[in-house]
Order: structure tokens, then sequence, then C-alpha cells
């Protein structure tokens, strides 16, 4: 891609504006939902639909980690080099490792899934403000 092709400014926001309303709010909202007593079983349904079946919508079903390559398609060469892209990847590659537990047998350390899927909506808000200048 060469820098014709690029987005601009405004582009790059509007498309982290996107990845924290498609990722970031609803990475979090299945395990949000669910009660403090809710079992292994409940937590790792939550996992998997945060996960597998991120984003629900006229788009039809869309996971994880497909809205995270559609983002990483259209702006990570114009985001490379800034501090705040290299978290996000790092945060985001974090949410994405736990697809490996959707499918094991250990139970699954819900303040940890949850620090995890909040660090990728922090880090989108920090780029987010790295690229509005504020």
């Amino acid at each position: 891609m060469d820098a014709a092709d690029r987005p601009g400014r405004d582009e790059m926001l509007d498309a982290l504006l996107d990845l924290s309303h498609d990722l970031g709010k609803y990475l979090r909202m299945p395990l949000a939902m669910l009660p403090a007593e809710a079992g292994p079983g409940d937590v790792r349904e939550a996992l998997e639909h945060a996960l597998r079946r991120t984003r629900v919508g006229p788009r039809g079903v869309r996971g994880a980690r497909e809205i995270w390559a559609g983002f990483h398609e259209e702006c990570a060469a114009a985001l490379a080099g800034r501090p705040g892209f290299d978290a996000l990847a790092g945060a985001v590659a974090r949410a994405l490792a736990w697809e490996r537990a959707i499918d094991g047998v250990e139970e699954i350390d819900r303040a940890a899934l949850t620090r995890d899927f909040a660090d990728v909506s922090r880090r989108i808000r920090e780029l987010i403000e790295e690229v509005s200048g504020g």
C-alpha cells in the first residue's frame, strides 16, 4: 500500500471508533453480562461468544479475529511505529490467545480474561487520543 492508499487522520479515527464499538465493546460484553456466581461452563460459553461471535449485525456474524484483521488491513501501515498501535496489537494478541481455552478442559481464570479484554478497550481509547492529538 503506498501513501496515497493509506487512510488519513479522519479515516483512521473513524476506523478506530468502529473498532472501539465492534471489538472493544462487544469483546467485553458477554463476560460483563454474566452474574458473579456464573459457573465455569457459563464463562467458557461467554468466552466463545466474545471471540467467535463478537459482533452480530447487518454484516452478519463477525469474530474478534476477523474484526481485528479488517482493521489491521485498513490501518496498520498508517499506524505503524506509533507506540499506541504497538500496545494495541499486543493487547489484541493476548485477547485472541484466549481462543485456545474455548475447547480446553481447564477452568478459565475469569479475572485474567476480563483484564485482557478490558485492556483491548483501553488501548483503543489511548490510540484514539494519540491519533487525535489529545
